[in-house]
């Protein structure tokens, strides 16, 4: 892989496109958004948090799962440093009270939520990865949708039901057939979101390794150009190009030989 200055910049940009994400998509879920056709409503949050998985699975085709782990646990950082800072925030005094409940009601964050979403998200994305790479190991350049929508599944089920499980029904005490059907709808929501996305994933990864193609044919071009100049001004100076083994036994050969003969 090149390190390109324009492929890590735009590493760079992904990462912190990853980061907000991730931070707004908490953000977000403090707004639950009633459905048209059903008796339950779901997160904001939900409607965004599936773009993580299309860029984490982007880093980990170009630039390998360490990378892409990299970047995971970078996010994991900033939401633990935006939970803090957030909370920091809100102990402060305002200056009229409904102010200070607005700000509550949106940014208010429970140490459950926060918890069950940062254990769904850590959970889901290294299992991505994971599966991302072990298929990618399989099919090599071949089937991209595959191991794109393949890891996607998997680990999207498990985000799903951890988050659920852990804050719906563990931690709001909410029965089981009640969080069944959200759990259902976010995961069908998600696969259609994977599947909906796999035409802008495959020209992303191809415009990417187009210019990586092209980048590795000028660095050839380049350094075949340079090497014709080099013995161009070699051959100019009367100076000997380099030989090989073979040539250079011979010649010591042949000069041992004439020092052996003069002696």
């Amino acid at each position: 892989m090149i390190e390109s200055k324009k492929l890590v910049t735009l590493y760079q940009v992904i990462c912190a496109a990853f980061c907000s994400i991730v931070v707004l998509s908490n953000i977000f879920s403090a707004k639950m958004v009633p459905l048209l056709f059903f008796p339950f409503s779901i997160p904001a949050g939900l409607f965004v948090y599936p773009l993580t998985f299309f860029l984490s699975d982007f880093v980990t085709e170009i630039y390998g799962a360490k990378r892409a782990k990299g970047m995971i646990y970078t996010a994991l950082g900033m939401s633990l440093l935006s939970f803090i800072l957030i909370q920091a925030v809100l102990l402060l005094p305002n200056a009229e009270i409904q102010q200070q409940r607005a700000f509550e009601s949106v940014l208010c964050l429970s140490s459950l939520r926060i918890f069950s979403s940062l254990a769904a998200y850590m959970a889901s994305q290294i299992i991505a990865i994971y599966m991302y790479a072990l298929i990618k190991r399989k099919t090599r350049l071949h089937f991209l949708w595959l191991r794109s929508n393949g890891s996607t599944w998997i680990s999207q089920l498990i985000d799903t039901v951890v988050i659920d499980i852990l804050f719906l029904y563990w931690g709001l005490g909410l029965g089981f057939m009640d969080v069944v059907p959200v759990m259902v709808f976010s995961y069908i929501y998600k696969v259609f979101f994977s599947i909906a996305c796999t035409p802008l994933f495959y020209l992303c990864v191809y415009a990417i390794r187009g210019k990586v193609y092209r980048a590795h044919s000028n660095c050839a071009h380049f350094d075949s150009t340079r090497q014709s100049q080099i013995e161009a001004k070699q051959s100019e100076r009367g100076r000997p190009f380099p030989v090989g083994k073979a040539d250079e036994e011979e010649r010591f050969g042949k000069v041992a030989a004439s020092q052996n003969a003069h002696n």
